[in-house]
Formats: structure tokens, C-alpha cells, sequence
């Protein structure tokens, strides 16, 4: 599954329309249309607000991956970061 059909799945579980997402993100709902349609993508400082919308993790929505549970240090095993540049980067 891509990035814009993501988000759209998780709009629709979220019951929001597009004009709903627009306003919480403070941009136009054509943005949003062209989000999930792949024709762009969001820019870096709405994937926080976009998470905690949906109430997903950062890794979650971009690497399609769920966190694994925080260990007996309270730090996670893989650090989303190093998630999402194997994933974009892969060598």
C-alpha cells in the first residue's frame, strides 16, 4: 500500500472527509485530495500533526511498520529513524 492510499484508509476509519483534515492541518482540501492521490506528498512539518490525527507513529504511516514495544530502558529496539532511511534508502 502506498503513502496516498494510507492516509485515505485512514481517513475514511477516522470518519473525516477530506475538508475535516484540511482544517485540523491548516491546508486545503485539494491538498489533501492530492495527498492521497499520490500526486504529492506532505511536506515534513505535517507528519506529526497527520499522526497524531490518525493516532498513528511516524514509521507507521511512512515505513508501513509498527513500533515494536518500548524495552525495560524505555527506548525502543529500532529508532524510527534508522526505520525510515532503510526504507528509503535501501543499499
Amino acid at each position: 500500500m502506498n503513502l496516498g492510499e494510507k492516509l485515505l484508509n485512514l481517513r475514511k476509519t477516522k470518519n473525516l472527509t477530506q475538508d475535516d483534515v484540511a482544517e485540523k492541518l491548516n491546508v486545503t482540501r485539494q491538498t489533501v485530495s492530492k495527498w492521497e492521490t499520490n500526486q504529492s506528498t506532505p511536506d515534513f512539518d505535517k507528519i506529526l500533526p497527520l499522526c497524531e490525527l490518525y493516532g498513528i507513529s511516524p514509521t507507521e504511516l511512512l515505513a508501513g511498520e509498527k513500533e515494536e514495544q518500548e524495552t525495560a530502558n524505555n527506548e525502543t529496539s529500532k529508532s524510527t529513524i534508522d526505520i525510515l532511511i532503510k526504507k528509503l534508502n535501501p543499499s
